[in-house]
């Protein structure tokens, strides 16, 4: 379990990254197919996924960001409180951590957390019913920043 700042933000730029990294090869592959139609011959299956797979990858990204966000969360609450088995949801991870009354991390930044937690949830239960998309920039922007208000180290 990390319980350093610094190996959590670098965590979650490297999800950042395999994102980058994933719709590169994506776009790559759909350009590669309007000059190489047959290229997916063998293979039906990859190529009626395309599109799912395109219109989809934002989403999944979203979730994983998330995902490393609440471990990092929780790996703090965990040593906070001295409990390695301590589970709570990440709404209430974000708000204790945070202060709800004006203490600790401000409250644009605790909202913004919460923005994307809403995306994310919406994302992972297929619900379509968002307020607003999140980019994956600005979701780990919002979620770095809020980790930056942590101490360095914990645990």
């Amino acid at each position: 379990m990390r319980y350093r700042l610094f190996d959590w933000h670098e965590h979650i730029k490297d999800v950042e990254g395999e994102y980058k990294t994933a719709r590169f090869a994506l776009e790559h592959l759909k350009a590669r197919l309007i000059s190489a139609p047959d290229l997916f011959a063998k293979n039906h299956e990859a190529r009626s996924n395309l599109s799912n797979t395109d219109q989809n990858l934002e989403g999944t990204y979203l979730v994983r960001i998330f995902a490393a966000f609440e471990a990092a969360l929780r790996s703090f609450d965990q040593a906070k409180n001295n409990d390695p088995t301590r589970r709570e949801d990440a709404s209430v991870l974000i708000d204790s951590i945070g202060g709800r009354r004006g203490q600790g991390i401000s409250n644009s930044v605790r909202l913004g957390a919460h923005q994307v937690r809403r995306a994310r949830n919406a994302c992972a239960h297929e619900s379509y019913v968002t307020s607003e998309s999140i980019s994956i920039r600005d979701a780990r922007a919002r979620l770095q920043t809020y980790l930056s208000w942590l101490p360095e180290e914990w645990g």
